[in-house]
């Protein structure tokens, strides 16, 4: 798996592709348009990376910030991930592990003063929710488009020193 920071139109045009087709991941009813209006932000607003399988197709995508929106992304030791989506047949805890801590390696080799890591999960998506909670503690929850989301934290060595523990 190799992990890529978008840079490039083309680069854009795979996220942005990847992230229309798997949009209902995140809810069945994610309407295109409502869809389209996260891509721009996404785009816009945060740093976009890319996964790339064994078969140099695009299997993930993610978004992140330095910084907290909430915050006007004023406290730059704090990396928010907005978005982390995987195609279905590689939901899997292996892959998760792997891409997470590929993904965890490389926001911190770019932003080295990064000190604590947040995300969050919705509530009915039961399974991320679980995992998330045995490595981060939940320090928000906020009522979002698609239900229920739990702010999660926790301190970037901590997170690394747990996803490196399955690798």
């Amino acid at each position: 798996m190799e992990c890529v920071k978008c840079q490039t139109e083309e680069d854009y045009e795979k996220f942005a592709i990847f992230f229309l087709q798997n949009r209902r991941l995140f809810d069945d009813v994610y309407a295109i348009l409502d869809a389209l209006g996260s891509l721009f932000v996404m785009i816009e607003k945060t740093n976009v990376l890319l996964f790339y399988n064994e078969h140099e197709e695009v299997s993930a995508v993610a978004s992140y910030t330095l910084g907290v929106r909430e915050n006007n992304f004023e406290n730059q030791e704090i990396i928010f991930i907005d978005c982390a989506l995987l195609k279905k047949e590689y939901q899997n805890s292996r892959f998760f592990v792997k891409g997470f801590l590929k993904m965890i390696k490389h926001m911190l080799a770019e932003h080295s003063e990064v000190t604590e890591i947040q995300f969050y999960a919705y509530r009915h998506h039961s399974y991320i929710h679980r995992l998330y909670k045995k490595f981060a503690t939940i320090i928000d929850e906020r009522e979002e488009m698609f239900g229920t989301q739990d702010v999660f934290s926790v301190e970037a060595h901590k997170l690394l020193k747990f996803l490196e523990r399955f690798d």
